[in-house]
């Protein structure tokens, strides 16, 4: 299905490889605050490479003798990259296990107590340096796209690693959830509970786009505060929300389906008639126990700059907000090979 999202214009001319090596992919995650200097916890800043988020969380909590629910982090980052990201854990059982020793495709590069656990999505940002391999195309309309994309944004859809291999995550979802009762627990349940919300969210911007409306303020709109998870109905007739939504304050916004998500009246229906083909899934998420929530269909990426340390090979920089997809910006830009 990623390779069928339509695009924000017309599908790129341009063509690279991505992630040929982990080093082509390097994230920094930024957490917007700063470490309390005391407390309870621990935040550990660590460097990995071609490891992934739960694999090294499990060695963390193993090396210091504590639960793995001991151990906390603010996002998941992909195993095929250079990732630096925050973790926290127990003050004294990291701190009694000083000096560390050396780690497998891991290591601590700073740390500081902290007053509190992280939370997943505790963090403000990531920036992203991207190398791309292999280029085929006009480097010119590749600096042509990178400037437009500055002044427009672009499609804030969930990265295809969402869904899992073939869509295993939005299957598996189609099968359980219209079975299963009450809450979902497990690492498992919520991976297949975040695929099939991703999946719905993805139908409805992939829908605006087609019908040219993705940063239109339609009747009964939710509106995301930019930078900020909080949302209002749009009310009608005022026209200043929409020059609000040109100047990026406001950005129009897509559903994360669950319980109760019918309160948002002439939204909530006309999503759901755009999703007709999907009435299992809505009414299986209606009757979770997981809450609603609205999530920008516009996303930007600050900073954003490109430069050829070599020939054939144009590098990326830019920072995105948290949960929003570095591929899905990579993707208006190359076809990857």
């Amino acid at each position: 299905m990623w390779s069928e999202l339509p695009y924000l214009g017309t599908r790129p001319d341009c063509f690279a490889r991505l992630k040929s090596r982990p080093e082509d992919f390097e994230v920094e995650e930024l957490l917007g605050f700063q470490p309390d200097g005391d407390g309870e916890h621990c935040l550990l800043r660590i460097r990995k490479r071609n490891r992934n988020t739960m694999d090294v969380a499990r060695e963390v909590a193993h090396h210091l003798g504590v639960r793995l629910l001991d151990v906390g982090y603010a996002g998941l980052k992909d195993r095929r990259a250079v990732t630096t990201q925050w973790f926290s854990v127990p003050a004294k059982a990291f701190e009694n296990s000083l000096p560390l020793p050396s780690f497998d495709g891991w290591e601590v590069l700073d740390h500081e107590r902290h007053r509190r656990k992280l939370r997943r999505g505790s963090h403000r940002r990531n920036r992203f340096t991207i190398q791309l391999g292999e280029f085929r195309g006009s480097p010119a309309k590749l600096a042509c796209k990178v400037s437009e994309l500055r002044r427009t944004g672009f499609p804030n859809y969930f990265g295809e690693q969402r869904f899992g291999v073939n869509h295993s995550n939005v299957e598996r979802a189609r099968l359980e959830l219209g079975r299963a009762r009450g809450s979902f627990r497990s690492v498992a349940d919520k991976m297949m509970l975040s695929a099939a919300r991703s999946w719905l969210f993805n139908a409805v911007l992939s829908h605006r786009l087609r019908h040219h409306t993705w940063v239109e303020v339609l009747v009964g709109e939710v509106l995301v505060l930019s930078g900020s998870r909080s949302h209002f109905v749009a009310e009608d007739g005022d026209l200043s929300l929409a020059a609000r939504v040109e100047a990026f304050d406001l950005h129009t916004s897509g559903p994360l389906w669950g319980q109760g998500a019918a309160f948002l009246g002439r939204t909530w229906s006309r999503e759901r008639d755009w999703l007709g083909n999907e009435r299992e899934l809505l009414d299986a998420l209606e009757i979770s126990t997981v809450v609603p929530a609205r999530r920008a269909l516009r996303a930007t990426a600050d900073d954003l700059s490109l430069d050829w340390p070599a020939a054939h090979s144009p590098r990326l920089s830019f920072t995105l907000g948290r949960g929003s997809y570095a591929t899905a910006l990579i993707r208006e830009l190359v076809v990857n090979q």
